[in-house]
């Protein structure tokens, strides 16, 4: 019996609420399956793109980083939710609340 063939393919797209406002969003696929994926959500504030909150399967595991200015982050686990499934959730959270989350960070530079 031949063997399974794989196919893995990498995507990327960006969402751009405002000018200074930008989703980036990067998975890879093998075959129909999200196996690695990063939704970032970047406010232009203070003449600098500022990251300001990451959902991502870094470390082997779906999960959600909130930065700060001052450099920390909390990290926040997404549980019970394949790839897929957290991929979908997490670009619809950052293009819901998108706003909230730049005026914590803006809120927190003062």
């Amino acid at each position: 019996m031949p063997g399974r063939i794989v196919r893995r393919r990498r995507e990327e797209f960006f969402i751009r609420p405002t000018e200074e406002d930008l989703i980036r969003v990067t998975f890879e696929r093998e075959n129909d399956h999200v196996v690695r994926f990063s939704v970032q959500y970047l406010a232009f504030l203070r003449n600098a793109w500022q990251a300001i909150v990451h959902f991502d399967t870094a470390h082997g595991r779906a999960h959600m980083d909130i930065s700060h200015p001052d450099g920390s982050q909390d990290t926040r686990e997404l549980f019970g939710q394949d790839y897929g499934t957290a991929l979908t959730w997490a670009i619809r959270q950052v293009q819901t609340q998108w706003q909230f989350y730049r005026e914590r960070y803006e809120r927190e530079m003062q």
